[in-house]
């Protein structure tokens, strides 16, 4: 297996926010293109990260194959990219991962293979009530606010109104935001029905890491439903992070 991808930093920033959430983890890599999919080991988020073959300008994967790295690991080594940088990924002798940073000179790495089956883990499914797209950034921004103030964040959305109020409660603070699609918050929206759900902010702040990867951010959720983020990366590739909501 050798992959060739343009833009190493998109990987850079979605694998440091993965491994935030998962330690060790396995990619399978076939002719549609590379995927990981995981789960946290508390059960709460579950991640989806997948890259079509279509994306890279080198895919020579001849056959299916799966290999496991730590995720850590991998996130310092592509912590080292720079912007312009072109990222290789190959498989050497006795399944060890190289990870090539190409730009102004060649970097190369080597990270030992990690004996892990790839999980099929269950699609999930929920009544998204709440649906909409917005700048990473913008929903980094509110996430740090809400941070500030206290460890739940609760997401609001009155069915038709085109708002999602963001409210965090603390004894000593409380705080209220609002994401309006008349004041160009919200990119685009739609709405089947009142929408409520709280969420852990350790989690959150993990999965905002990966802001400066996409262009856009799809959120989703329901009534006291899981959260899907889903981060659009360039060439059809998604990041995508299910969290479970808070029952407290």
């Amino acid at each position: 297996m050798r992959l060739r991808f343009r833009e190493a930093s998109i990987w850079k920033y979605s694998i440091v926010a993965i491994s935030k959430i998962i330690e060790e983890a396995s990619f399978k890599a076939n002719q549609e293109g590379i995927r990981l999919r995981a789960m946290d080991p508390s059960g709460v988020a579950l991640v989806d990260f997948y890259i079509p073959s279509s994306a890279f300008y080198e895919f020579d994967v001849s056959e299916e194959i799966v290999f496991g790295v730590n995720m850590e690991e991998l996130a310092k080594t592509l912590r080292r990219a720079k912007k312009g940088d072109e990222l290789v990924l190959e498989i050497l002798q006795r399944g060890r991962l190289g990870v090539y940073l190409e730009g102004r000179g060649s970097r190369r790495f080597t990270l030992p293979s990690i004996e892990l089956s790839y999980q099929e883990l269950p699609e999930i499914s929920f009544e998204e009530r709440f649906k909409c797209k917005l700048l990473p950034k913008l929903f980094k921004d509110v996430v740090k606010e809400i941070e500030a103030i206290s460890d739940a964040m609760e997401l609001y959305a009155p069915e038709g109104e085109g708002n999602l109020y963001v409210r965090a409660v603390s004894e000593i603070a409380e705080a209220e935001i609002v994401l309006s699609a008349s004041t160009g918050a919200l990119i685009e929206h739609t709405s089947t029905g009142e929408a409520r759900s709280k969420y852990t902010v350790d989690y959150l702040s993990d999965i905002v890491g990966a802001s400066q990867a996409a262009e856009t951010l799809e959120l989703a959720f329901g009534q006291e439903t899981p959260l899907r983020l889903t981060y659009e990366l360039p060439g059809g590739g998604m990041l995508q992070f299910y969290v479970a909501p808070r029952t407290d």
